[in-house]
């Protein structure tokens, strides 16, 4: 006998003397035995059974950020069980590791794969758009019949009249390289999807020249103070949301900023319950407190920023190179110098000749009034942005904004104490926040708090969405040039939304709450369709890929009507029947997560790159395919219906490539378009693609698919991270480069950036942070916003069985029990929200959790779960930000780093109870 047997042995006396019973029953129960407990080898074998014959790896490619993991198991070619992979290994002894991510979402797509919603052959129309009448046809035919209607728009309309779009169903490198190479090869109009679905960080990119950015949110166990701005990780971020109980025990201070009480609020250190909307006050105020108490790092202001940088009095602008010089540049910045008493050129300035934020014998002032001899002998008063800032911050004393607020001004005192004197610090912005009309200033007026404060690099900072960078994907992706719109600006305009816009939101209004109406919004509109960079028209076909934007779209039947009285051909592709796929002309059945080999890193929660390598065996559910695969079909059904025509390409003009000493339009070939989709048929499988970009992208050096395959992941190397290194042994943080080494900013300073001197940022008084909003029309009491669901990434798993069970099945909104009864609503009433946008039916849920003045719903409810199919979307109007229209300046321009967002939560509701069936 072994010590443990013995000690396991004596522990079993000792229980039979102090509780009595034989002491045969309990060695029989410690070596298995005991009859009474027969029933547990059910579970037993059942556990077998599902762990099946085959084992591969997945993660889940929605628009989720966790990017988990998993293992699965298939038994006689049918997936039969999931589970976490947890084998993520740590990196350093110091931080808890990254294990064992998943969700209640993850858990059950092994039978959301097989639920009745699923696709599983092609589909073509037979009845009206949307009636629901629909005849199956072979692959053969159905690849054949688009190929034939595509060439007929390709060369009726051109390219430009054919929209490929991949949304944000599938966000991986792997199968969403199929939707995106073929749409590079015909020149297909290409929407961005994050603005498409409102989730830009505009204020980010004001200040910095980036939208993304942030930590690793291993990070957050190191952090001293993290703030929790319109974020609820404890539903959205699963996966990651221990890091923030360890960083509790670990002696952080945690504030949840949200109107609603919500899941994280309940272990934060503090819930700060602000009114939807009015986030930019509250953020003033901070900005205010921080000044006023001079709890500020001037060192890192002086070097890192351009609040030393000197404004003219005349005209509000920065003063520049060309106001001292005849001929001189626009971005060349000065400073007044505490040492030679004299304006002097800052350093690391695009135009200056030194590229470096280092300041040499520079002692840049940080505030005061000077004066200068412009190029013609005029004199210029100047002062510092700096000193713009503290006059606008003093105008929201939060003794003020407290009104406004709904925030004690106590309480603001404390948070900005501890975001001071943190050593690290995390200001975390969640998607809802550029949601309102304030979301842009809220978040440049947080960064302005981390700068203040000198919280960048290792010190923590602002956190949007932290992404990695893999470079080396654009020969796969984007082949040939093609037409990159902006999602918020062309989805605003299919759809007719300005009409939307102007009957909910009275002209008066918005001056009042806004500064502007919607003859401002026109006017830049108009402005931003002229420079022909961000919109290509409304489509005369449609490829969708794994985008419901039906579903997601404001104004939602009011968008659905524009959009669909310009399509002459719409083929969904998708893996399930949503909302959108109804009004197809033909539905394309794609295999969903576990079936088709994929690859994603971009996500820089943490730092790993998980592969989908399906269980060997694993039998196509109906007649489903890769989206890599389809795209090679429909490359080749077109191709054979241009030789029959006699098409060979045809040409581009708004692109021209270099043929000798001439410029030649892009040819867009069409014989030959599935050879060079195909790269020589060297990419012919997802399998294929996969391979590729584990050969091609830097930072997944050296790891192949066979080392992926012992876990299912590979660790990203330091050449991951945007503007730092990744370092193997700690959390990532934006900035590193800019801090340590001096390297500019992406910005039109050079620096972190909070003075912008655009014509409209100047006649709307934006120049520095400002407090706008909330709009809340007043004709309906109540504002209405919609937080991410714990139940479905958007509308993916939405209507899944097992997770309907755990909720209440059915549509309800969220209603303070006073609201409710006000109204005579009771728990469960159908009741009926409407305003002069459109209206839905759901039922009430009564929570103490929500504002009296709010109505709340979780997001992504599908619309034909709702009674007469008119979804949540039904009551939002289609309203743009005027400072998001702002185009061709400085580093705001058109990109995935500026573009802008739909305001979906300013929209004002009413609700009334309804006859109870």
């Amino acid at each position: 006998m072994d010590r443990r047997e013995f000690i396991k042995g004596s522990s079993y006396c000792g229980l039979a003397l102090v509780f009595g019973g034989p002491l045969t029953a309990l060695r029989a129960h410690a070596a298995g035995t005991d009859p009474a407990r027969d029933w547990e080898d059910g579970y037993r074998q059942e556990l077998i059974a599902s762990r099946g014959d085959a084992q591969g790896f997945a993660f889940h490619c929605s628009n989720c950020q966790g990017n988990c993991a998993w293992r699965v198991f298939a038994r006689h070619g049918r997936v039969t069980r999931e589970e976490q992979s947890a084998a993520y290994p740590p990196i350093s002894p110091r931080i808890p590791d990254a294990n064992p991510r998943g969700c209640n979402k993850g858990i059950v797509h092994s039978k959301e794969m097989y639920q009745g919603d699923r696709l599983l052959h092609p589909l073509k129309r037979s009845g009206d758009r949307g009636e629901g009448k629909w005849q199956r046809i072979s692959w053969q035919q159905a690849l054949q019949e688009i190929a034939e209607r595509l060439l007929d728009s390709l060369t009726a309309h051109g390219p430009a009249g054919l929209m490929v779009y991949t949304g944000t169903g599938i966000l991986s490198q792997g199968r969403r390289a199929g939707p995106l190479r073929l749409g590079s090869l015909l020149g297909a109009q290409r929407l961005y999807p994050a603005s498409a679905v409102g989730d830009m960080f505009t204020g980010a990119s004001l200040a910095y020249g980036l939208a993304n950015v942030g930590h690793s949110l291993d990070a957050w166990f190191e952090a001293d103070c993290i703030l929790l701005w319109g974020i609820n990780p404890m539903v959205t971020r699963i996966p990651d949301a221990h890091y923030l109980n360890e960083a509790r025990y670990n002696g952080a201070r945690i504030y949840s900023i949200t109107p609603d009480y919500n899941a994280s609020c309940k272990f934060a250190s503090q819930w700060l319950p602000i009114k939807p909307g009015t986030d930019a006050y509250l953020a003033m105020s901070l900005l205010y407190l921080l000044l006023r108490d001079e709890l500020i790092d001037p060192a890192f202001i002086r070097e890192q920023t351009d609040l030393p940088f000197l404004v003219r009095e005349d005209s509000g602008e920065l003063l520049r190179h060309r106001d001292l010089r005849e001929g001189g540049k626009e971005d060349v910045f000065y400073c007044w110098d505490e040492l030679s008493k004299s304006a002097r050129p800052m350093p690391g300035s695009p135009g200056h000749f030194r590229q470096s934020l280092r300041l040499g014998k520079l002692q840049p002032a940080l505030g005061g009034r000077y004066e200068v001899s412009d190029k013609d002998g005029r004199t210029l008063q100047l002062t510092t942005v700096l000193e713009r800032v503290r006059a606008e911050a003093a105008k929201y004393p939060p003794e003020r904004t407290q009104a406004i607020t709904g925030v004690h001004a106590e309480q603001l005192e404390r948070m900005a104490q501890d975001l001071a004197k943190a050593d690290k610090a995390i200001v975390n912005i969640g998607f809802a926040l550029h949601k309102y009309v304030s979301g842009t200033m809220t978040c440049w007026a947080a960064a302005l708090a981390c700068a203040l404060t000198g919280h960048s690099g290792d010190r923590g900072g602002l956190d949007t969405e932290n992404n990695w960078s893999l470079g080396g994907i654009g020969p796969l992706s984007s082949p040939k040039p093609a037409r990159f719109g902006s999602g918020f600006f062309s989805e605003w305009l299919n759809g007719n939304m300005q009409e939307t816009m102007q009957s909910h939101y009275p002209d008066e209004h918005l001056r009042q709450t806004a500064g502007y109406d919607s003859a401002d919004v026109a006017r830049l509109v108009a402005e931003k369709k002229a420079l022909g960079n961000a919109y290509f028209g409304r489509p005369k076909a449609l490829l969708l890929f794994a985008d419901n934007m039906f579903r997601r779209n404001k104004g939602e039947a009011h968008y659905r009507e524009a959009m669909l009285g310009g399509l002459d051909l719409f083929v969904d592709i998708n893996h399930r029947m949503d909302s959108t796929a109804l009004w197809a002309d033909y539905l394309l059945p794609a295999k969903s997560h576990y079936e088709s080999w994929d690859i994603r890193g971009e996500l820089g929660y943490h730092r790993f790159c998980n592969i989908t390598i399906p269980p060997k065996g694993l039998k196509p559910v109906g007649e489903t395919r890769s989206e890599w695969s389809i795209c090679l079909g429909l490359a080749e059904a077109l191709g054979e219906a241009a030789k029959r025509r006699g098409i060979q390409a045809i040409p581009d003009p708004d692109f021209l490539t270099e043929e000798g000493d001439m410029a030649a339009p892009v040819m867009r070939e069409l014989v030959a378009l599935a050879e060079e989709f195909s790269d020589g048929g060297k990419l012919r499988t997802d399998e294929d693609v996969v391979r590729w970009i584990m050969r091609n992208v830097p930072a997944i050096s050296p790891w192949t698919p066979e080392d992926a395959a012992r876990h299912g992941f590979i660790v990203l190397n330091e050449q991951a991270g945007y503007s730092s290194p990744l370092y193997a042994n700690r959390p990532y943080y934006s900035f590193e480069r800019n801090v340590y080494l001096r390297k500019p900013y992406a910005t039109l300073s050079g620096r972190q950036q909070f003075f912008i001197d655009h014509p409209v940022f100047k006649k709307q008084g934006w120049t520095t942070p400002t407090a706008i909003g909330p709009l809340r029309p007043p004709s309906f009491p109540l504002a209405f916003y919609t937080p991410h669901t714990r139940w479905g990434i958007h509308s993916q798993w939405r209507s899944n069985s097992q997770l309907l069970r755990l909720q209440r099945g059915e549509p309800y909104v969220w209603l303070n029990p006073k609201t409710a009864a006000a109204r005579q609503i009771d728990e469960g009433d159908r009741v009926r929200v409407f305003n002069d946008v459109g209206d839905f039916i759901a039922r009430a849920k009564l929570m103490l959790a929500v504002p009296p003045d709010a109505l709340v719903m979780d997001h992504a409810w599908e619309p034909h779960q709702f009674e007469r199919r008119m979804g949540l979307n039904s009551s939002v109007a289609g309203l743009l930000s005027l400072a998001e229209l702002v185009d061709d300046w400085g580093h705001l321009k058109f990109s995935p780093n500026w573009d802008g967002n739909m305001l979906a939560h300013e929209s004002s509701v009413e609700v009334a109870r309804l006859a109870q069936s």
